[in-house]
């Protein structure tokens, strides 16, 4: 029933999210700008199928980011699939500065409720520095994933190759367009719904899934 809810609830946010979008267009590179963003970020706030894909930024296909800050060191959030399909998250646990990681591994985790889920790093690397915001504030990895939600920074010797491996411009737009239509098959299977076309996850789908069901989307698409 929860998900023949979430269903529902598709066609009713079309129109509102359209709205919605063009309005964070226009309050996006504001927010990116302002002197408390983190380092300084700024992104270009581009909208593929009903998701903010950033120029600038490479994505791992764990639905996690980086972004190069140095000749060898880049930061690492999560991107905006991940954070409509986890939720407003309100606790977070960090990597520790000194750790090692490879692409691929679970580095971060984020929790509401009585719910967590693993984030993978989606470069090698050291990491240099945590995000003292999200430590406070764990809501900031879901609300601004892209700003001052950063999660970690990594130093690596061979940044140009793991940037290489990742996902940029018409790749990471187009694997965009795939996650929301897997994520789209994936309801349906579950509810033997047709959405209708065009749909769009409402902002809060994911805390209208049962438990079971969140943990086995978050971990398909975020390959943990």
């Amino acid at each position: 029933m929860t998900v023949l809810f979430v269903l529902a609830t598709f066609a009713i946010f079309i129109a509102l999210d359209a709205w919605m979008h063009r309005r964070e267009q226009a309050v996006v590179p504001a927010i990116a700008t302002r002197p408390e963003a983190a380092e300084g970020f700024r992104v270009e706030p581009v909208w593929v199928a009903g998701l903010m894909v950033p120029d600038g930024l490479h994505f791992h296909r764990g639905h996690t980011w980086a972004r190069p800050t140095g000749t060898d060191t880049a930061a690492v959030g999560l991107d905006d699939f991940a954070r409509r399909l986890i939720g407003p998250a309100t606790r977070a646990k960090l990597p520790a500065p000194g750790t090692w990681l490879r692409a691929g591994e679970p580095a971060a985790r984020l929790g509401l409720d009585g719910r967590d889920v693993d984030l993978v790093s989606p470069m090698e690397g050291e990491v240099i520095e945590t995000n003292p915001l999200v430590e406070r504030q764990p809501g900031l990895a879901t609300t601004d994933p892209y700003g001052r939600g950063w999660l970690f920074k990594l130093r690596t010797t061979e940044l140009g190759r793991n940037i290489d491996n990742l996902l940029s411009g018409s790749l990471a737009h187009r694997f965009a367009e795939d996650s929301r239509e897997k994520l789209q098959l994936e309801l349906m299977a579950l509810s033997g719904t047709v959405l209708a076309d065009g749909g769009e996850p409402a902002a809060d789908f994911a805390s209208h899934l049962s438990d079971e069901e969140w943990r086995r989307l978050t971990r398909a698409f975020l390959l943990t």
